[in-house]
């Protein structure tokens, strides 16, 4: 029988949100932007080009396209709500050096 420890997280210790934030968001602005080369390539292709083209007409017109906008949206929304925690993180890291240091709000030791 295993014991399972208790894992204690530093106030510091942001999970990487900021990394994953970025991520999430230039994935998710990428895929946005060949979604919307995708739209114009096909108003300005058409059926009877070159197989390139024809190529690059077939994909804007089949279910990848439709795709492509579903995961650039989830993905912009998960880093939207990730740039939330890294803010969290970051002000609660800011209160927990406040605790250390003694510089709390002199308001509070006022009252």
């Amino acid at each position: 029988m295993a014991i399972l420890k208790e894992k204690y997280h530093s106030a510091y210790d942001d999970f990487r949100t900021g990394f994953f934030c970025k991520l999430s968001l230039f994935l998710g602005f990428a895929l946005l932007i060949v979604y919307i080369f995708l739209g114009v390539s096909s108003l300005l292709i058409n059926q009877n080009d070159t197989s390139f083209l024809r190529l690059i007409y077939g994909v804007s017109k089949s279910g990848y396209a439709d795709s492509l906008i579903a995961f650039s949206i989830l993905l912009i929304g998960v880093g939207f709500i990730l740039y939330f925690l890294h803010y969290q993180f970051a002000k609660l890291a800011k209160i927990a050096d406040e605790i250390e240091n003694g510089t709390e709000d002199k308001e509070l030791d006022q009252n």
